[in-house]
Formats: structure tokens, C-alpha cells, sequence
């Protein structure tokens, strides 16, 4: 159901740098781009985490606003700002050009390609103490003082592979994130991993998120401010299981190689109250190098979950298996029931220790 308008990003932040013709649009829509829409299996069960991004990318995107990050890198087209104040009165915008300078009048060509913003102002500040003395007079107190800031910045490109509908490059909003550009390509499809995402700067894998950190807790450690020419790669999709029955969120769930069944269950929101914790059952698929061996293709495991949960055990968890949690009963044990036409209040009542019919009457 997406336009074509929402298929190719082309508000100012998220522009896919590729032209894609008719042919190559419909041929997108029809084949990669249904699995960033369609996110749930075909027996219905959803696979997690991915329909946050069936939303309107423009709507996650970072702002253009925002604080610029203090170690982002100035580089051609960005604009700086420079302030002074006091004895002397200043006010210019300098735009960098396409070899890193910047012309600054009474100075000439400064060269600011690469610097931070810290950097930058140390570097205008030797140079412009040079013609303005009471910046940093020999003796006494400056009267003259100096601000920088950045004005309008270029936007960011990056490259964009692994598991996603549209790979290739984008033109992203300079502060944005790794977690944040997920948005801009609409996600991982649902053979990508959420788990994984690594970011490459130079050939140098440079970081990597859980998205999961993100969905469960709000938070995500260790995110990356992309860089220019960033590569962002979302590896295939990696161990998944799936939960049914008596939990708070059945789905299709992606686990790291250490977790286990105590991992899963925390993932999936926990048990519901009605969930029954003597009996859970492993419906596993027998991996390849051990079917002749068991003689078997499919298996079916028994779990307690008492066991599982509370002391500790070890239950391992392998790729494809069926986690299903069952209910308790849903009969009640601990009542009589009263018929009369005799009695005011005839009904269900309560069976105490040592009840008898004159107590129940009563």
C-alpha cells in the first residue's frame, strides 16, 4: 500500500541517491519491498521488532536542528559562523569549499577539512588574534571575544548493504545515528538481523547495536554518529525461535548465541499469570548432522519451567525451534455449590477445612 512517493525518500533527509525508473520501481514494490511491509509468518505470528518500521521514515528521521555532535567532522559545503564581540565587531559566514578552505578577510585561505568543532575554534582563534590584538592581548585583560558555530552542514552520504529492501547510498541528516539511519532504508526486511547491526568506516568495522537494547529498554548502548561514506552492512537474520501460549507477546523472536530459554522468555514479555510451570514443550527440528544419528527429522522436548526459571538450568534453545507455554486449568477446585430454594442466597461458596452443611447454611 506504499506510494511511490514513500517507497523512494525524497524529503531533503533522506534521499536515495540512485534514480530507479518505472521498470525498476515496480519491480522493487513487487519483490523487495513487500517483505518491509509484511512482517508476520505465514501461520500469522509476527516476527519482532520489525513493524516499527512500516511507519513514516520522515517521522524517525533525526532532526537537521539538533546539537551537532563534537567530534563531527567539517568538511566541504558545511557553513561556519564566526562571531566577535566587544572592542572589535565582527559577523561573517564562510562556506567551505570543495578543497576544505575557507577565505577569511585580512587572513586569506584557511584550511578547515576535518576538524571538530573544538578545533576549529582553537584555529580561528590563533589565526584571528593575529589581526584583532585584544582578542588575546600580551598584557591584560582581552576586551574582544570570539564565538564560533556552524550553520547550514552538508548532508551526510552513506552506504547502505546486508538485508535491506533498497540497498545502496543515501544522503542522511549529518547527526544522524546507526540506530537512527535504520529509518531512512525502512529497516532490515525480515531475513535481516536486528541483533547485529554493524557500522564499517574504512574498511574498520567501528561499532555494532542491538536493536532489541532499543525495543525492550528504550536505550541503545554504544550507538554510532555516522561519518561521511559510513558503511552500515545488516547481516542475515540470525538464530530465531518462536513463542506460543500462555506469554504476554507471542512471536517470532531473534537470539544471540548465549541466550537461552530464561533470555527468551524475558524477551517475550514474560510468562501471563495463567501460564502452567511444570509442563513447557520444545517442538525442535532435528539439525542436519544429527537426523541419522536420532533417526528422526522432528522432536518433541519436555521442559519444567519451575526448573527452567528458578533454579538456574540450562535450557538450550536452537534455531527453529517452537517454544509453547501452556495453560492451567481453568476449572476451580476449592468450592461447593448450593441448590435451594430454602436458603436466601443459594450459589457458589468457598469450601474451607473442616466445612460442614450447617456452616455452609450459615
Amino acid at each position: 500500500g506504499q506510494s511511490k512517493e514513500a517507497i523512494i525518500n525524497e524529503s531533503e533527509s533522506g534521499t536515495k541517491i540512485e534514480d530507479l525508473n518505472s521498470d525498476d520501481l515496480s519491480e522493487v514494490e513487487n519483490d523487495k519491498l513487500s517483505e518491509t511491509i509484511i512482517t508476520t509468518s505465514s501461520s500469522g505470528i509476527e516476527y519482532y521488532g520489525y513493524k516499527i518500521f512500516r511507519g513514516d521514515p520522515n517521522a524517525f528521521q533525526a532532526s537537521n536542528f539538533g546539537v551537532i555532535h563534537p567530534n563531527y567532522n567539517i568538511g566541504p559545503g558545511d557553513q561556519i559562523i564566526v562571531m566577535l564581540w566587544g572592542e572589535s565587531q565582527f559577523r561573517q559566514e564562510f562556506t567551505i569549499d570543495r578543497e576544505g578552505y575557507v577565505f577569511v578577510p585580512d587572513v586569506g585561505q584557511v584550511f578547515v577539512n576535518g576538524l571538530t568543532l573544538e578545533a576549529l575554534e582553537k584555529k580561528f582563534f590563533q589565526i584571528l588574534s593575529k589581526v584583532y590584538s585584544t582578542l588575546n592581548p600580551i598584557s591584560g585583560k582581552p576586551t574582544t571575544f570570539m564565538d564560533i558555530s556552524l550553520g547550514n552542514l552538508r548532508p551526510l552520504r552513506i552506504i547502505v548493504l546486508g538485508e535491506v529492501a533498497q540497498p545502496g547510498a543515501y544522503s542522511v541528516s549529518p547527526s544522524t545515528s546507526l540506530s537512527s539511519s535504520l529509518y531512512y532504508f525502512n529497516g532490515p526486511t525480515i531475513t535481516g538481523s536486528l541483533r547485529n547491526i554493524n557500522i564499517f568506516r574504512k574498511g574498520k568495522k567501528v561499532g555494532a547495536i542491538d536493536f532489541y537494547d532499543y525495543l525492550l529498554s528504550g536505550k541503545i548502548p554504544n550507538d554510532v554518529r555516522l561519518q561521511m561514506d559510513d558503511v552500515v552492512f545488516v547481516p542475515p537474520r540470525g538464530k530465531t525461535v518462536t513463542v506460543i501460549g500462555d506469554v504476554k507477546r507471542v512471536g517470532h523472536y531473534e537470539l544471540k548465541d548465549t541466550e537461552g530459554l530464561k533470555d527468551l522468555i524475558q524477551i517475550a514479555g514474560g510468562l501471563s499469570v495463567t501460564a502452567y510451570m511444570k509442563r513447557a514443550q520444545i517442538k525442535r527440528i532435528v539439525p542436519v548432522n544429527m537426523r541419522t544419528d536420532l533417526g528422526m527429522d522432528r522432536m518433541v522436548i519436555d521442559i519444567n519451567l519451575n526448573n527452567a526459571i528458578n533454579n538456574n538450568i540450562k535450557t538450550e534453545i536452537i534455531d527453529g525451534d517452537t517454544l509453547e507455554i501452556f495453560s492451567i486449568e481453568r476449572l476451580n477446585k476449592n468450592y461447593v455449590t448450593l441448590i435451594s430454594s430454602s436458603v436466601s442466597r443459594p450459589g457458589v461458596y468457598q469450601l474451607t477445612k473442616n466445612m460442614k452443611v450447617l456452616d455452609l447454611i450459615n
